[in-house]
């Protein structure tokens, strides 16, 4: 699937939206993982493993995911704060696979949304270029994250592996805003690809929202900065009778709507 780029007027598929521009790639990679050593030669190559469905890939996410839910939920609650709602709203999927997607307020908010995902399958799309970090690499590889490449081709494998996944009942979680603006009072513009997935794949969004709370209790003696809630929606459906394009624009207008009732309450 593809579109025209109305800035640069070049055909790009949906799955170069999800995220990001070029320009906003850069400057996040930029601010947010300048002094980490890239020292590996990382580019996705035709036929990429996204789903990692083998057996010893699946034994080693679950042992490393586990270990990470653990120490990380419990650093969560105690560093920032962390608490969950909403969580009945997770449990209406069922089986079913969904497309997740939340405001992008925190380096650690993935650790969030995993904590509360698991032990769902899950996936995150992430920059290819954090594939090229020592340690690092084989740590978001082996936790779920797939490599968004700027290449086409990868881009529409990627797209068509996640659709696949969902349908399974993988979760794949993805933020629209793109950009990580760390406590952000207010919804950035939503990119269509996550949207857009969705429909294709024939699975709801599961909409959570980051939440700014003041420190209770024992926090205020040493929180400076707000304490975090996830808070998780109800699912959102596609509307029946619609073209995929206008299914997917009306399924990110309502799926933003409730988003923004939210963060207003």
């Amino acid at each position: 699937m593809a579109e025209i780029d109305n800035k640069t007027g070049r055909t790009v598929p949906v799955m170069e939206k999800i995220i990001m521009s070029d320009e906003e790639a850069a400057e996040f990679d930029k601010k947010q993982f300048a002094s980490l050593p890239r020292t590996l030669n990382f580019k996705v190559g035709r036929g990429y493993n996204y789903t990692r469905d083998g057996l010893a890939d699946r034994i080693q996410t679950a042992a490393l995911r586990s270990f990470a839910t653990a120490v990380l939920s419990v650093g969560n609650r105690a560093a920032l704060g962390f608490s969950v709602s909403g969580r009945d709203n997770l449990d209406a999927l069922g089986k079913s696979g969904a497309v997740t997607v939340c405001n992008h307020v925190h380096m650690l908010d993935c650790t969030m949304i995993d904590s509360v995902l698991y032990p769902r399958r899950t996936y995150y799309v992430t920059l290819e270029e954090n594939f090229s970090i020592p340690v690092v690499n084989y740590i978001v590889r082996t936790l779920g994250g797939v490599p968004l490449s700027k290449d086409p081709h990868a881009m529409a494998e990627l797209f068509n592996s996640m659709a696949e996944a969902a349908k399974k009942g993988a979760c794949v979680q993805i933020y629209p805003e793109g950009v990580l603006v760390p406590y952000c009072d207010n919804l950035r513009s939503f990119r269509g690809g996550a949207f857009r997935l969705a429909v294709d794949a024939g699975v709801p969004i599961l909409p959570m929202v980051i939440k700014k709370e003041p420190p209770q209790g024992v926090r205020r003696l040493y929180k400076r900065k707000p304490c975090l809630r996830l808070v998780i929606l109800p699912p959102v459906y596609k509307t029946p009778g619609l073209n995929p394009r206008e299914a997917a624009a009306d399924l990110c207008a309502r799926t933003r709507a409730a988003m923004q009732a939210v963060l207003e309450t």
